[in-house]
């Protein structure tokens, strides 16, 4: 935690320590000004190996109150009732104290589950996987803390080892992390806005992560509700619709629907008033936009997008016009465009801010596509542009959509690409048309790689096709199912000895083919 000074007031602070295990245990409030957990599993495991070893690993804020504020749920079941329960809410050390939680108390509805594993030897942590699963020497933590070091080594066979004491003082060890003191300030008498702003003084650190959290805190304090019962559930929606966005997101598209800019700092100075008439012309926004994208383009998903930025400009549109008058071909078009050519790779919020700026002049992607013009220097995408291209690239995207407008459909089951397929067999994965395991002792991995190696195929022809060859495979393929996907029909081209001959020629038809798409949206 950053050290700050707390403002001197009416409150007061009592500082003490408290054992891990008891913070642990406590039922403890979130205040709805927290962000939500976000900690992956190497974290959690880089915290478990500082405590195990004695590292100062922070303090702990704490805020006790009578007064009644809007909270959000813990990323964890509620366990215990220790020491520090009743009217206090958890400032300051949520990620770590969640994260412990998690450990010592999984729960089926932890996603991700953390499964972290000790090595009595080498007195390592680690995040489990199988190799790790299937090694004696690698003890599950949450195991330590739940049976105890002698009832898990027993267990376990290892008292029967002539270093049996050693390895049982090292899983004590683990489970002595719960005794691992830790400073703890506790704020009293502090209303609801001076522990907003201790709030945000404590996690002012600069970075960009930081002022969406820092927006969402003072949103959060101005219009109680508004983060966890409109915009956290509209997040929920959202991914229900396969579209998982981020809370930050959202308040970039408000920021920008309600300043006609991107910066988040900019949402400080604008009144409640207009805040709370913003957000439903936001919601409806992102909702009208996203049907866009579903129903109109194809992208089912938001996992084919090269970065949501891009929807921030057509949502701040959308929100401002009468969908009578919308331009909804520009748009689409400006879009996939501004995906395509990474127009938010760099200065994202520069950049947005200029583009959002357009919004205002008459015919404005006319505009926004001729200063993307300029920026890039050209809009035709030429083969050039997908060698060594892989799915990272944003040319998978114009991939998949030329694919769709060419009217692929799976070679073997002749159903329509789609990400949202009934039943695991017809669940849509990346085919390598020539099969990993044949070339990549052969060719560079980057080419092995290469979109232009790629197809979209069903889980189960992509599973038997295996190892196979694509001149024993492919022949058995119509060849308009081969067209649809850009797939050369020159057979010669299907030889091992022929691997970059067949990745040159399906460059250009796949650069055809994402042209002629995109001039489809003209």
């Amino acid at each position: 935690m950053q050290e700050v000074e707390i403002p001197r007031g009416s409150g007061s602070v009592e500082t003490t320590m408290a054992q891990v295990g008891n913070l642990v245990d406590t039922v403890l409030k979130l205040p709805e000004i927290q962000r939500g957990y976000v900690w992956s599993r190497p974290q959690v495991r880089d915290l478990l190996d500082s405590l195990y070893r004695g590292y100062p690993v922070g303090t702990v804020l704490l805020w006790q109150t009578d007064e009644l504020t809007e909270t959000r749920a813990f990323a964890a079941s509620d366990v215990g009732d220790g020491t520090f329960g009743g009217g206090q809410y958890l400032l300051d050390g949520q990620q770590r104290l969640t994260s412990l939680r998690r450990v010592m108390y999984p729960s089926d509805d932890d996603k991700p589950i953390v499964d972290i594993r000790f090595n009595f030897e080498t007195e390592e942590f680690q995040v489990a996987n199988a190799a790790i699963k299937k090694d004696p020497r690698w003890v599950s933590v949450t195991d330590v803390f739940q049976q105890g070091p002698i009832a898990l080594s027993n267990q376990l066979g290892l008292l029967s080892r002539t270093d049996a004491q050693e390895i049982l003082t090292r899983i004590g060890h683990v489970h002595d992390i719960r005794k691992y003191h830790v400073p703890v300030h506790l704020l009293k008498g502090f209303d609801y806005e001076q522990v907003t702003d201790i709030f945000v003084r404590v996690n002012s650190k600069g970075t960009r992560l930081r002022e969406a959290e820092l927006a969402i805190a003072r949103l959060a304090f101005r219009l109680p509700g508004m983060v966890t019962k409109e915009l956290g559930k509209f997040e929920d929606k959202l991914e229900n619709r396969n579209y998982d966005v981020e809370l930050r997101f959202l308040v970039r598209c408000l920021t920008a629907v309600t300043t006609g800019q991107s910066r988040y700092p900019r949402l400080a100075s604008t009144s409640e008033d207009d805040l709370r008439a913003a957000w439903p012309k936001t919601r409806r926004a992102v909702e009208h936009f996203v049907n866009l994208l579903v129903n109109n383009l194809g992208i089912e998903s938001s996992d084919w997008l090269p970065s949501m930025n891009a929807i921030v400009v057509p949502v701040a549109y959308l929100a401002r016009m009468n969908p009578k008058n919308a331009d909804i071909r520009g748009m689409l078009r400006w879009f996939v465009l501004a995906s395509i050519w990474q127009r938010y790779g760099g200065s994202a919020e520069t950049t947005l801010d200029q583009d959002l700026r357009v919004l205002t002049e008459k015919d404005p992607f006319a505009l926004l596509i001729h200063d993307l013009r300029q920026s890039v220097g050209r809009l035709e995408v030429t083969p050039d542009d997908l060698d060594d291209a892989g799915v990272r690239s944003a040319f998978f995207l114009g991939m998949y959509l030329a694919c769709r407008n060419n009217g692929a459909v799976d070679w073997f089951y002749n159903v329509k690409l789609s990400t949202t397929n009934l039943g695991t067999d017809h669940a849509l994965e990346l085919h390598h048309i020539f099969p990993r395991a044949v070339v990549k002792d052969v060719y560079p991995k980057q080419d092995v790689n290469e979109l232009a190696n790629i197809a979209f195929l069903s889980k189960k022809p992509n599973i038997e096709i295996g190892a196979t060859t694509p001149g024993d495979y492919l022949s058995g393929v119509a060849e308009d199912r081969l067209t649809q996907q850009f797939v050369p029909l020159d057979r010669g081209l299907w030889r091992i000895e022929r691997f970059q001959d067949f990745l040159a020629a399906r460059r250009r038809l796949l650069a055809e083919g994402i042209n002629r798409f995109l001039r489809s949206l003209e």
